[in-house]
């Protein structure tokens, strides 16, 4: 009962503590692992899961991270089909997670530790310890929690698979004795015969010799006065007959106390003491009735009586028997235990590398249960070496140990072929490990030995620091957040010597007293084995002791590891319990022991809450790490300000990063970014500069300097430069490869543009075909590429070759759709309709971008008039709610002179962009057009709401009331133009007239209406008709 409520307990306060972490966000790498890997959306193939890494980058590609979590990545694709991108349902598995590690944890802990109130303390602590909160809170830790569930499954299943086994082998050693005591009792009578046979032969010339010193002794022990030596020869005759009998001493007393009571009767009976050939004679009568064979028959019965005890105590009754099956069974259920073990142990490497530990700790499990029940059987003082008993004790300790090794081999093997298919996964040389920058590991690039060996020998202190007292905890301790030990005189030194000085201490003292209790484990003992196991064993990957990884310090690495540090913590508690047990202090240690538990219990609750609270969004999270590792906490803190528009308070924190660490290139990057939004090129070309300068392979920061250079006069040459120079740059061993192509393609594509500005569309054909060949990353960038084509060749007059890529984007795009459908009716029982619209969107604006660009080529051609307007309306089709649509509809129709549709269209436009200026004002100009001179006016004046300082709207509006006989409202309109660009022609040509009707008013309307310049209205209309607008 105390086992089901510990578990349920721990489960809940798991559960309760990390709750406020289901309102959080995504967070730091929860972007990449989630948001932008392509691996979790349903158009990627459920097979790129076991040949991408966590990232959604191909294990074979120089820049990948080699992190294979084919579970994980398959986690996150279930959470997508579930709630898309909706971050609340990832957290809510997480908190499962960790409630099933919790629970599991506490089963792992119960056989071990002896008293409840310190179980109760261990699954408490571990469920409530703050530095699991980056693996509960940070989504891609979600690594962390797969393979530590999947580790203890494993050690729970083996642990049952032992129980099972030793029930199995104690059942077998029972059959087996049955068996040969029901044989022993068949054949008893023959036995019995031959050992009588036996003793008589051992008995030999020796038996009368033995019969006279009996009889003698007897004599004397009637009479010791008889003659002078009676003492002293009784003496010597029971020293000779204890000293010479090989038999039990219970029958020599036994036959002179028999002899003794029997000449005692006879002298009380007749009242004679008999004569010696009476006494002789009945002696020699008792001895052949009541002597030796008296006794050996007593023996023999007493021998069968035992055996029948036996027998009857080790006969399993009906029922019993029943009820546990037969020893088949037993073999079969300790055989579903070990496959299950296998099984939970190679699902943990499926989540995250650390979960090759688990076969390690099952066959450290396997020698703590050898060393806890192996029998070792010593040899009895009165019995030989060959003795029957002695020899099935033996063979009972062989078969055990060769079950073990027969375990230990079986998970050997295991171990051995999930480290080769893990290699395999690699690319089958330790070569392919991951490449990892500079300021990921900045020790591990150390050139001194010394350095990295004095560093990478404190990081474990550290780690454990960490653990014991987890008050300073941060997202990331990359760069210098952990700074390097380069002096043998650095005090961190000692701290360093002092953590190994007592691992060794205590390591010698457990091994001593091990050595004193013959090799075999108590059970406190086998509780600091196991804790040692859980602790050491999974952090030696992350320890940077053997191989490099691409962090100093990671608080979610330690998930695992604090299972054993809780296991410490318990066997710490139940020494100290037991030694003040040893002392005269009564309940007084104990009770403070349970208090210090009690308040380090809730603040280590009270500090993971808050923990929680600094990974609910990024800004949070980022302004937190300011204390321990300012330069990367302000660099991702100025990211996520320039996103929200706080552009001042960005640029500080870029300046403040740049100040900690000057070679960060991702910030130098940032930063220009930032200066360019703001206009100072100048700045931001020096910026990007710096960043190349740090990082020579960031092919974003030549593209965006060849464009910014573009733009500027006379910078031409300079822009072609480095547009060439990012197409040429190798990806090997940069970090995000699909960016990195992106990026070039992108290059090549602008490199045309301006080839092709300059009159060269030759040259831009072959940098556009040079594009296509390195495969676009999306269907967007096909998109481009295609329409660039499609223009080029437009350029040098081949029509046909232009429309042929414009149809040729058109029908990959329908390809691409028709594609998404099949999958989507496949999903779209599980799929939920957000999902389906995020899914459907872009692919429907591919589709609208590809046939508007087609329309229009086709509208340039009376002749085809009639397949641009059907492309037009299957646009509106596809996307009725895109105002570019009708707007570019309506300029189609309007050129096709169809004022009145084009009118309609630029309205609806209007509609549904009522914030867009060009859609209002083309919708008010067509509207006075074909004389629906209301409309038109509502629509100007929302044009002027939208731009108050442009001339031309107030010019319209005037000669809109100009028309309708709003004269002085006109004559306002056109004074507000004037202020805004006094020497306007038309509207000084329209003021003129608009005086000259107000002076003549006496004249009719319609003449009022003719006197008006031909020149105002239609100049108007004409100068400030329907723009022509960009490519969708």
């Amino acid at each position: 009962m105390e086992k089901r409520i510990s578990g349920l307990v721990g489960c809940l306060v798991a559960a309760l503590v990390f709750a406020n972490t289901w309102q959080g966000d995504f967070v730091y790498d929860d972007s990449r692992a989630i948001v932008s890997n392509e691996d979790l959306r349903p158009s990627s193939s459920w097979m790129d899961l076991w040949s991408h890494d966590f990232w959604g980058t191909p294990l074979d590609h120089a820049g990948s991270h080699q992190s294979w979590r084919p579970l994980c990545v398959l986690s996150f694709r279930l959470n997508y089909f579930w709630s898309g991108l909706s971050p609340k349902s990832y957290h809510l598995v997480n908190i499962v997670l960790h409630s099933l590690v919790t629970l599991c944890f506490t089963l792992l802990a119960r056989p071990l530790i002896r008293r409840a109130w310190i179980r109760w303390i261990v699954s408490l602590a571990f469920a409530v310890h703050p530095i699991h909160c980056e693996a509960v809170a940070s989504l891609v830790g979600r690594a962390e929690l797969g393979a530590a569930l999947h580790t203890l499954v494993a050690l729970l299943a083996y642990r049952a698979h032992l129980k099972a086994r030793g029930k199995r082998r104690r059942r077998t050693k029972e059959t087996k004795t049955t068996t040969i005591i029901k044989e022993d009792d068949d054949d008893d009578d023959e036995e019995e015969e031959a050992e009588a046979e036996e003793e008589e032969r051992r008995i030999g010339k020796k038996r009368r010799r033995f019969e006279s010193l009996m009889e003698s002794t007897t004599r004397a022990h009637r009479n010791p006065f008889e003659n002078r030596q009676s003492l002293l020869s009784l003496f010597i005759r029971r020293v000779t007959i204890c000293c010479c009998w090989s038999d039990p001493l219970k029958k020599i007393q036994y036959r002179v106390t028999s002899l003794t009571s029997l000449s005692s009767s006879s002298t009380s009976n007749n009242g004679q003491k008999p004569n010696r050939q009476q006494g002789g004679h009945h002696h020699q009568q008792l001895d052949d009735e009541d002597g030796d064979e008296f006794e050996r028959n007593r023996w023999r019965n007493d021998k069968k009586k035992k055996k029948k005890k036996k027998l009857g105590d080790l006969q399993p009754q009906p029922q019993q028997q029943q009820h546990n099956g037969p020893t088949d069974g037993r073999k079969g259920c300790a055989g579903a235990y070990l496959w299950a073990s296998l099984t939970a142990a190679g699902s943990a490497i499926l989540w995250k590398e650390t979960g090759m530990v688990a076969i390690p700790l099952c066959a450290v499990m396997e020698l703590i249960q050898q060393f806890r029940v192996g029998y070792r059987p010593e040899t009895p003082s009165n019995r030989q070496p060959s003795d029957r008993s002695n020899r099935h004790h033996v063979q009972e300790n062989k078969k055990s140990s060769c079950s073990a090794f027969g375990s230990l081999a079986l998970l050997g093997a295991v171990w051995a072929f999930q480290i080769g298919v893990r290699m395999y996964m690699l690319g089958g040389t330790t070569a392919s490990l991951p490449w990892f920058a500079a300021a990921d590991n900045p020790v591990s690039r150390d050139a001194s030995l010394l350095t990295r060996t004095l560093t990478f020998l404190h990081l474990p202190a550290f780690n454990f620091g960490l653990l014991l007292w987890p008050a300073w905890l941060s997202f990331d301790w990359s760069m210098d957040a952990v700074p390097p030990i380069s002096r043998l005189s650095d005090p961190r030194n000692l701290a360093t010597f002092l953590f190994y000085a007592v691992l060794a201490v205590l390591a010698g003292k457990w091994l001593k007293t091990i050595q004193q209790q013959g090799g075999c484990l108590h059970k406190n003992q086998q509780l600091t084995a196991t804790a040692l196991s859980l602790l050491v064993l999974p952090f030696l990957p992350a320890s940077n002791l053997f191989f490099y990884v691409g962090f100093v310090v990671a608080e979610r690495v330690l998930y695992m590891p604090s299972i054993g540090f809780c296991l410490l913590l318990a066997a710490g508690l139940e020494k100290m319990t037991d030694l003040s047990k040893k002392h005269t202090t009564g309940k007084l240690v104990p009770l403070a022991v349970k208090m210090c538990c009690a308040s380090t219990l809730i603040l280590w609750s009270l500090r993971t809450f808050q923990r929680n609270g600094d990974w609910s969004n990024e800004e949070q999270l980022y302004r937190s790490g300011i204390p321990i590792n300012p330069a990367k906490a302000y660099g991702n803190l100025a990211a996520i300000l320039a996103r929200e528009h706080r552009q001042t308070e960005a640029e500080h924190a870029y300046r403040q990063a740049l100040a900690h660490r000057p070679n960060m290139a991702e910030t130098h990057f940032n930063l220009a970014l930032l200066l360019q939004s703001q206009g100072r090129h100048q700045e931001a070309s020096s910026s990007y500069l710096q960043s190349i300068h740090y990082r020579p392979n960031l092919a974003a920061a030549y593209l965006n300097l060849g464009l910014l250079l573009s733009k500027q006069q006379g910078q031409y040459d300079q822009a072609v430069h480095w547009l060439s120079a990012c197409s040429q740059l190798d990806g090997s061993g940069v970090r995000d490869p699909q960016a990195h192509r992106h990026s070039q393609i992108q290059a090549l594509v602008s490199w045309g543009q301006l080839e092709l500005a300059r009159g060269h569309p030759e040259t831009s054909i072959q940098l556009y075909k040079q594009a296509l060949r390195r495969w676009p990353t999306s269907v967007q960038q096909f998109q481009l590429v295609y329409h660039s084509l499609a223009e080029a060749y437009q350029s040098t007059g081949n029509y046909l070759e232009s429309e042929r890529w414009f149809r040729t984007a058109v029908d990959q795009v329908q390809e691409s759709r028709q594609q998404q459908h099949k999958k989507h009716h496949k999903r779209m029982a599980t799929v939920s309709s957000r999902v389906q619209q995020q899914q459907q969107q872009p692919t429907r604006s591919d589709q609208v971008a590809a046939h508007l660009t087609y329309a229009r080529f086709l509208a340039k051609n009376a002749s085809r008039h009639d397949e641009a307007e059907q492309l037009f309306r299957q646009a509106q089709l596809m996307a009725p709610t895109d105002p570019a649509v009708y707007m570019f509809t309506g300029q189609f129709l309007l050129e096709a002179s169809r004022p009145r549709e084009a009118a309609e269209s630029f309205v609806r436009a209007a509609h549904l962009a009522p914030a867009d200026f060009e859609a209002v004002f083309n919708a008010a100009t067509t509207l006075r057009e074909v004389k629906e001179l209301d409309r038109a006016e509502m629509f100007y004046r929302q044009a002027v709401q939208l731009r108050p300082h442009d001339v031309t709207v107030y010019r319209n509006l005037g000669a809109l009331l100009h028309i309708k006989g709003q004269w002085r409202e006109a004559e306002d309109n056109y004074q507000l133009a004037l202020r805004l660009v006094p020497d306007d022609r038309i509207t000084l040509t329209n003021l003129n007239r608009l005086h000259q009707l107000l002076a003549g008013r006496n004249k009719s309307q319609q003449s009022s209406s003719s006197n008006i310049s031909n020149n105002s209205s239609p100049a108007s209309a004409s100068t400030q008709g329907p723009p022509t607008t960009t490519e969708s």
